[in-house]
């Protein structure tokens, strides 16, 4: 009878499994993301995925696939496949590292308690959940090295030299979880990959390692095998910690500190080790090791290596500063070498990098092999030579990429750990987002909302909580938001809001929970479009005349209406978009729509602002700011201002002429515009104490050159803006947002999983603009452009639909959202020509009689 083989997790690294199953004629089960199933289902009995990325996800998972194959072994490949391997393990009677020891790999806590209790050497050492504690324990000991309990690649990792240090990476962290504080061992690192088997090591492999030091010992290269001058020493030593950890059958990678005399463990894993080290233990030993691994998970008779090794390792290569990357140049070349076997790729032309803080920071790597450790050493400084990475500062605009395809219907991806965010208000592609870098997520929805977000019900049950008011921007229950959450003891690390309604709510929470609270005037800086200019115009920036038009009030003196001269425009002091904003060219005009101007349902406040009409480009402008630095800054001009595209009396069943959209002005062609857009946004920040945030800034440029504020916005751009910025970006713009929020890095990845695809990003062109499609008239909509339609359009690198047959389409306002069409080209007349097309070849029809 044939073996099932049940697989948990393989991704790239992993491939290996795949092929030693099929040599060994062993059926096999694999439980991975979606995003191997191209690359792994055809070599597999059966291929499935989990229905989301938790430990808790994994395991469910595995348990229902090894109910319906049952199984004769488990693999787990990677650290959240653990848990979910040994309990199929545990449950069936298979062979395995035992639970406990399952356990304890996934607890670096845990380790330290067992090799206690043994009595093993292993460094000095607390775990803490309060900063006094941890100060108080590691006074006379500095410096000391703070670890996640959990976690892998050194994310979390941080050796600090002081009290004032410790102290602030604990400001960083939730300390209401324990963390890990242990003594710094100023001794070579190395690592041990072992085979045991009942118990017993049948075979172990030392490799030694190159990491950055502290503060954050990032790994920069491997280099096996290592031989140490006390064989017997060490392995004894190795063999000591297996059987005090009761690992019993399995592969376990073992992470070391040794000065000579004796060996102090860092932690333990019971699963493949990363960074490529099991194939390059293949390549070394000629062996097959993910053979022995799946020959020891199915109780079978274990190959071991026979022949002496050669040598191999493998090299990371790190960008050589912080800022975004430009180009990446000698990886051809340095392939071509015949000590090099390959060459892999995870950073491309525009990625940005705040430094080297864990492993995903790494640009570049080589896998090397040589017949001596002196031979893989010098191919590791030929190939350091040869590849050159170049960087520029990071708040130049990134280079465009291909926009990322979007998925809605997948379930969620959860990250392990991370910071404990609130989000105020329902945004599902923000909450998906947010989730894949934390899985610590509260969410405040208004009652009104409950029916859309039941639409998502993988993103609600994902959220730690979920508070519901009536009105999100109301100070009573948002207060008792916050103080539900301060009482319960969950310390917020943010507090957050992607929509217009929503700030004052958000701010109000943030000054209550102290993460980033701003003075009263700040709060409502951030929505009161009076406030916001009364601020900005105070810190010097030129904005144009305004004022105040305050409903149900009267004055001693009389109400006499402001002059900021005219033309003017009247809007809601607390609106967004163009919604009742109407140009009005005389007093008699202004004092017909104070007197017939409905206020919004959106809004509680009729409060309005009456400010001078301003001729010229409308600019808008998106960034991302991480403690006052932009981390990505993008300046685009709209097509025409957008107040013309508000159907004036009379011609509400007629679109308004002219195109609704905008384009993104290059840097390289405006670096001059670039520099004073950074210097205003800049000053308009400290002005309204926006610090770590994402914007959206409104600016007029005059026929003379001269910038005028016109408003701000702690959100994403609406309509078809973040599909632009993503095309842009070269990645959704609202994972860059939670990624760089909350971790000031756009590249981070919150997942805690294996290594991803080494696949190569797809440049994007040069010019990148957005065309927002509506019918030429008001009506119900009878005909849509298909997908395969518009995306037959050359030029069209993304698109967004917004309308289905059946609903209604108006022009009172310029929000009335129906197709968003993303266009690209590597020149001007491209640009121009596909714009063009896109208008003439893409049309939406409508009955004007329904």
């Amino acid at each position: 009878m044939t073996d099932t083989l049940l697989l948990v997790g393989a991704g790239i690294m992993g491939r290996g499994y795949v092929a030693a199953a099929r040599d060994l004629d062993v059926r096999t089960v694999l439980l991975d993301d979606e995003a191997w199933r191209e690359r792994h289902e055809q070599h597999v009995a059966h291929f499935e995925t989990p229905a989301g990325a938790t430990e808790t996800h994994w395991l469910r998972a595995a348990l229902d696939l090894a109910d319906r194959h049952p199984p004769h072994g488990a693999v787990p490949f990677a650290e959240q496949h653990v848990m979910a391997s040994a309990r199929v393990q545990d449950l069936l009677g298979l062979p395995g590292p035992s639970l406990a020891a399952a356990e304890a790999s996934r607890n670096k806590a845990v380790q330290r308690a067992l090799f206690a209790h043994a009595g093993l050497p292993q460094p000095d050492h607390a775990v803490v959940d309060d900063v006094e504690r941890a100060a108080e324990w590691s006074r006379g000991r500095y410096p000391v090295v703070v670890k996640p309990l959990r976690g892998a690649g050194s994310a979390g990792v941080r050796c600090v030299a002081d009290e004032d240090a410790l102290r602030a990476d604990l400001a960083r962290r939730d300390v209401g979880q324990q963390v890990l504080i242990e003594e710094y061992l100023d001794a070579p690192e190395y690592s041990w990959e072992g085979l045991v088997e009942n118990g017993t090591v049948i075979f172990g492999n030392h490799t030694r390692k190159v990491t950055t030091g502290p503060p954050e010992f990032v790994e920069l290269q491997h280099r096996l095998p290592h031989r140490p001058a006390d064989r017997e020493r060490v392995d004894g030593q190795t063999a000591a910690l297996v059987a005090a950890a009761g690992i019993r059958t399995g592969i376990v990678h073992l992470e070391y500190r040794d000065d000579g005399t004796v060996l102090k463990p860092m932690e333990f894993a019971v699963r493949t080790p990363g960074d490529h080290i099991l194939e390059l233990m293949c390549r070394a030993y000629g062996h097959d090791f993910f053979r022995s691994v799946i020959e020891l998970a199915l109780g079978r008779e274990v190959g071991l290596p026979s022949e002496r090794p050669r040598a191999a390792g493998v090299l990371f290569l790190p960008a050589p500063r912080p800022g975004r990357i430009t180009a990446v140049d000698g990886v051809e070349a340095a392939q071509e070498r015949p000590d090099v076997v390959r060459v892999g790729q995870k950073k491309h032309a525009g990625d940005v990098l705040t430094g080297l803080h864990s492993s995903g920071d790494r640009v570049a790597h080589a896998l090397l092999l040589a017949d001596t450790p002196a031979g893989v050493d010098a191919a590791a400084d030929a190939v350091l030579r040869q590849i050159s990475i170049r960087v520029e500062p990071a708040d130049a605009v990134p280079a465009p990429a291909a926009v990322p395809k979007n998925a809605p219907g997948e379930p969620p991806r959860i990250a392990e750990d991370g910071p404990v965010v609130v989000l105020c208000k329902w945004r599902p592609d923000m909450v998906r987002a947010l989730l894949a870098a934390t899985p610590n997520l509260h969410l405040v929805l208004e009652h009104s909302e409950l029916a859309t977000a039941a639409a998502s019900p993988g993103l609600i049950a994902a959220a730690r909580s979920v508070h519901r008011v009536s009105d999100i921007d109301s100070v009573e229950e948002l207060t008792g938001v916050a103080v539900d959450l301060a009482v319960r003891g969950i310390g917020v690390d943010q507090v957050l809001s992607f929509s217009e309604d929503g700030q004052l709510g958000a701010a109000q929470m943030r000054a209550l929970l102290g993460c980033g609270g701003a003075s009263a005037q700040m709060r409502a800086g951030v929505r009161d479009k009076r406030m916001m200019k009364h601020l900005v115009a105070a810190a010097g920036v030129p904005v144009t005349e305004w004022a105040s038009l305050p409903t149900d009030v009267t004055f001693a003196d009389g109400d006499t209406s402001p002059d900021v001269g005219f033309p003017a425009i009247v809007k809601p002091a607390f609106g967004f978009g163009t919604m009742s904003t109407t140009r009005v060219e005389n007093a008699e005009e202004l004092a017909g729509v104070l007197r017939d101007l409905a206020k919004p349902d959106r809004l509680a406040s009729g409060h309005l602002i009456l400010e001078r009409f301003v001729s010229g480009r409308e600019l808008h402008i998106d960034a991302l700011w991480r403690e006052g630095k932009p981390l990505f800054l993008t300046v685009s001009a709209y097509y025409v201002p957008r107040l013309d595209h508000v159907a004036t009396d009379g011609a509400a069943d007629e679109a308004p002429p002219g195109r609704d959209g905008s384009y993104i002005l290059a840097p390289e062609e405006h670096p001059e515009l670039y520099e004073r857009i950074r210097t205003m946004h800049t000053s308009v920040n400290e002005a309204l104490g926006i610090d770590t945030a994402v914007t959206h800034l409104e600016v007029f440029e005059t026929p003379a050159g001269d910038l005028l504020f016109s408003e701000i916005a702690t959100r994403i751009g609406g309509g078809w803006i973040p599909d632009m910025l993503t095309a842009r970006l070269g990645r959704s713009v609202f994972d860059t947002v939670a990624t760089g929020l909350l971790y000031g890095d756009t590249g981070f990845s919150g997942s805690g999983g294996a290594d991803g695809s080494d696949a190569d990003a797809v440049p994007a062109p040069r010019h990148i603009g957005a065309l927002h499609l509506r019918p030429a008239h008001a009506g119900t909509v009878t005909g849509l452009p298909s997908g395969e339609q518009i995306e037959a359009v050359e030029g069209v690198i993304g698109w967004r639909l917004m309308k289905e047959v059946g609903d209604r389409v108006g022009f009172s306002h310029a929000m009335d959202w129906c197709l968003m069409v993303v266009v690209g080209a590597d020149t001007t007349q491209e640009f121009e020509a596909a714009l063009d097309r896109v208008e003439t070849e893409l049309t939406i029809e409508v009955d004007r009689r329904a």
